[in-house]
């Protein structure tokens, strides 16, 4: 009984994020450029060993034979990384022989090849024309159908192939069949991706009972690049080692699983600098909240020093060196709780190293949910003033100044839908919102994780009694994108469940469990840099994740980018469950931010984990195995993929037909041509 009313209480000192969840991102070392989530020179997955029709033997064991290459129709100029360089060696991966994983003998295995009726099979998990980033732990097939011992996965692309005969996972507390796709396989994917114009066909036949059901089918796409850095979000129920009773900022390594990375005091509210060397955090209630310095290969919870009172939600510029708190002329997320009694309720620029207030900077008094694009230039933020809290501004900013001008309304609600929680996709020419009627613009606590337990301690709880009864709904919560220049507002339909915005208008979805599994979107971020061709948007959720319940976790979407800034349309796709987080935490408010770049002579991946911009590769690559080279100042004439950039014409030129290169948030990227 103690130890739960401990933690209970805990999230009640957590307000700010218990609604919840708050946080943005930043840099500090790094010079003018910043955060992304990209890897640089390795899209075209050095020479493969591959082969098909040779089941995997003693003589074998791989089950690997060579196969001849695929000649891409574009090839990019040498270290341009373009998207399709030079020709891929491709691979089939046969694992149905005599030593299949399930361990069928040959006639089952022949039987579940051939299939059978599709009757009450369907997919719940991934989404047909989901892309993927590349680099991330492999997604988990789940469905709908027979009870089935083992299953038959065929999976295929331009320079892929994978037949897999595999026994059947089952979720322990659900008992529901799941099938991850084996890491190997699917590291090996992504490695011969050509993005964009090669998706993945993945079928799935069922064997159960002595008879074949299936295949299934959909489409994935694995772009060509790795989400750099690492994603930090919030939890209040988190169980991981070392987490702390109340709020907790837990962080996903790239490619990696959710680890404890803030847990003294009560934290919550947090946000990043994009090139991710400051964090600022809520700490507790009515007393303020802390910085953190870090630091390329730093520990968990490092050591924190006073930023102020008014850290909660609060925006940091990208090199982290200010951050502007959020108005609390409304609720937002109960942020105005965490303030200390008599603070003011307008939005201020702060200096995030000693706390003080930075003035007049033309910034409105009224800036709710503030942040800053990627390249610092620009600051969006709902208006009070805009007919109480209706209205989404953005504005020019100068950091020579600390000065904002060029005020300009994007968009305009009415009625009980207000914007919120504005932020800007990398190359600044849009941004992303959510369109809520919470009263708070949060969740409201849906799914935080104590709603079960106000019959018991509600009494005992006083004034925070509210925060025990918390919804298994949330309020109405959409993702909507506004196109910077025009003011077009489009819907992100395809994030959200929907074919388009017309399916969206009229609730059809695709999403397997229907109408349950909509509107209730919160917390949109993006990802500071383009990686693979596209930016990254994550939010968190209340949907189904396959056949294991309706939860609140974390999900991502590719989003196209357009080649001439212009964002007219939906640009998004279907979303990805994002691996690596804690199931079942409540989670939300995931930032994705760059780790604290790199000295010169440090190991590198790409030019974006170094301070100085440039990474050296003196080798070619080796087959399935990611690019290592050394910090180191740039050798070139032009900024390869990846590089530090000040404008398009740093960036190389693109070799024959390839997608051009542009320099997007301080880096070289390319955009795909549609």
């Amino acid at each position: 009984m103690t130890r739960v009313f401990t933690k209970l209480f805990g999230w009640s000192l957590a307000l700010c994020s218990a609604s919840y969840a708050c946080s943005s991102a930043a840099p500090t070392a790094r010079p003018a450029a910043n955060p992304t989530l990209a890897e640089a020179g390795t899209r075209s997955a050095a020479v493969g060993v591959a082969g098909a029709g040779s089941p995997r033997g003693t003589d074998n064991p791989s089950g690997v034979v060579p196969v001849a290459p695929v000649v891409p129709a574009n090839t990019g100029a040498a270290g341009s990384s373009a998207p399709a360089t030079a020709s891929i060696m491709p691979i089939a991966i046969d694992q149905t022989g005599a030593d299949n994983p399930a361990g069928l003998p040959a006639t089952d295995v022949t039987k579940l090849i051939a299939g059978g009726p599709t009757t009450g099979m369907r997919w719940l998990y991934p989404y047909d024309g989901t892309v993927f980033p590349r680099g991330m732990i492999a997604p988990t097939l789940m469905w709908e159908g027979p009870a089935a011992s083992a299953v038959y996965v065929h999976i295929k692309s331009r320079a892929f192939e994978y037949k897999g005969v595999l026994k059947v996972a089952t979720d322990a507390m659900m008992m529901t069949p799941q099938l991850p796709i084996p890491d190997d396989v699917w590291k090996a994917a992504g490695q011969r991706t050509y993005g964009k114009d090669d998706p993945f066909l993945i079928e799935l036949s069922l064997f159960a009972n002595g008879a074949a059901s299936g295949p299934i089918a959909m489409h994935l796409t694995i772009a060509q690049a790795t989400v750099k850095g690492s994603i930090y979000y919030n939890s209040y129920s988190s169980s991981l080692p070392g987490a702390a009773l109340g709020g907790n900022v837990l962080r996903i390594p790239a490619g990696g699983k959710a680890e404890v990375f803030l847990s003294t005091d009560c934290n919550g509210c947090h946000s990043l600098s994009a090139n991710g060397s400051r964090m600022i955090s809520q700490i507790a209630l009515g007393i303020g909240g802390n910085s953190y310095q870090l630091t390329s290969g730093g520990t968990a919870n490092p050591a924190g020093t006073s930023a102020g009172p008014r850290t909660a939600f609060g925006a940091l510029y990208p090199d982290g060196s200010k951050y502007l708190s959020t108005s609390v002329a409304v609720p937002i997320g109960h942020a105005e709780l965490t303030h200390p009694i008599g603070t003011s309720t307008d939005a201020a620029l702060y200096d995030t190293a000693s706390g003080a207030v930075v003035p007049n900077t033309g910034i409105p008094p009224g800036a709710l949910m503030p942040m800053f694009s990627p390249d610092g230039k620009r600051l969006a933020f709902n208006d009070f003033a805009v007919d109480a809290a209706h209205g989404l501004a953005v504005m020019d900013y100068d950091v020579s100044q600390n000065k904002a001008t060029g005020y300009k309304v994007l968009a305009r609600e009415s009625g009980t839908l207000r914007p919120g929680w504005p932020f800007f996709l990398p190359d600044a020419k849009a941004v992303v919102y959510v369109l809520t009627d919470g009263v708070d613009f949060s969740g409201n606590g849906a799914f935080v994780g104590a709603g079960s337990l106000n019959g018991l301690l509600g009494p005992l709880l006083g004034p925070f009694a509210p925060l025990t009864t918390l919804p298994v709904h949330g309020p109405f919560s959409d993702l909507q994108i506004v196109d910077v220049a025009s003011s077009k507002v489009n819907v992100l339909a395809r994030a959200m469940g929907f074919e388009n915005e017309a399916a969206a208008s009229s609730g059809m979805t695709y999403l397997p469990f229907g109408a349950e599994d909509l509107h209730g979107n919160y917390f949109p971020t993006v990802s500071p840099v383009a990686a693979g061709g596209y930016f990254w948007i994550f939010f968190d959720s209340i949907r189904h994740y396959g056949n294991l319940g309706l939860q609140r976790q974390l999900w991502g979407a590719a989003i196209d980018i357009s080649p001439d800034g212009s964002y007219q349309r939906d640009p998004s796709h279907p979303a990805f469950y994002v691996p690596g987080q804690e199931f079942g935490a409540g989670n939300h408010r995931a930032f994705a931010a760059l780790d604290p770049c790199k000295k010169d002579g440090d190991t590198c991946t790409s030019g974006i984990d170094c301070c100085g911009g440039s990474c050296y590769f003196p080798k070619a690559p080796q087959e399935l195995v990611e690019r290592v080279g050394t910090c180191e100042p740039q050798k070139e004439e032009c900024a390869n993929l990846d590089e530090r950039c000040t404008t398009d014409a740093d960036c190389c030129p693109p070799g024959n037909s390839d997608p051009p290169n542009a320099c997007i948030a301080g880096f070289c990227a390319f955009i795909p041509l549609n």
